[in-house]
């Protein structure tokens, strides 16, 4: 059963606005959108080369759009409008990217190609570190990195929550830094 919250903001969504708050939102989202560009921008800077700056800019004018009508007049919008787009672009990064994170002190490493070492490259010796991994993370390993499943797609098709699929994932990249730096392929 739904929450009087939820069927609420579902009533919301589905009523079109009238006309003086078309205009409101409009002006909301013209004032703020300084504010997306540069969040977005940012996260692609971040994480360049694994995501397109211009999907980001997309997300994130979206968020704008969608946040801004629930702006509450007696508070000021920005701070709001800020955490609703950085929510959007956080949920798209996670739901449709797939990210394999390195430490700083590992990029800083010259040793590895390319700055990094690919989980799913063909380097001798994967698949049976793989293998001795737990159940549930081998699956979340193979399903998000070597499959390119999304965190919700691999959740759904374990039967798992999608934080159970973050946890097993992370768990199993840094079991194999592990297993990798010990048999010498580190550095």
């Amino acid at each position: 059963m739904a929450s009087p919250a939820s069927s609420s903001r579902s009533q919301q969504q589905s009523t079109p606005l009238s006309r003086s708050a078309l205009r409101a939102r409009n002006a909301l989202v013209l004032e703020h959108l300084p504010l997306a560009d540069p969040l977005a921008s940012a996260a692609a800077r971040r994480l360049f080369p694994l995501v397109e700056r211009e999907d980001l800019i997309q997300v994130a004018r979206e968020a704008l759009v969608r946040s801004a009508p629930r702006c509450r007049a007696a508070e000021p919008a920005g701070p709001y409008l800020r955490r609703c787009i950085t929510g959007a672009l956080q949920h798209h990064l996670r739901d449709r990217v797939r990210l394999v994170r390195v430490s700083r002190r590992e990029h800083e490493k010259v040793t590895w190609p390319l700055m990094h070492l690919s989980l799913d490259a063909a380097a001798e010796g994967m698949a049976p570190l793989v293998e001795q991994l737990p159940a549930a993370q081998a699956a979340a390993l193979r399903l998000m990195l070597l499959e390119g499943l999304s965190l919700r797609a691999a959740a759904q098709q374990l039967g798992i929550s999608a934080m159970a699929v973050q946890r097993a994932q992370k768990k199993a990249v840094a079991s194999l830094r592990l297993q990798l730096h010990a048999g010498g392929w580190g550095g």
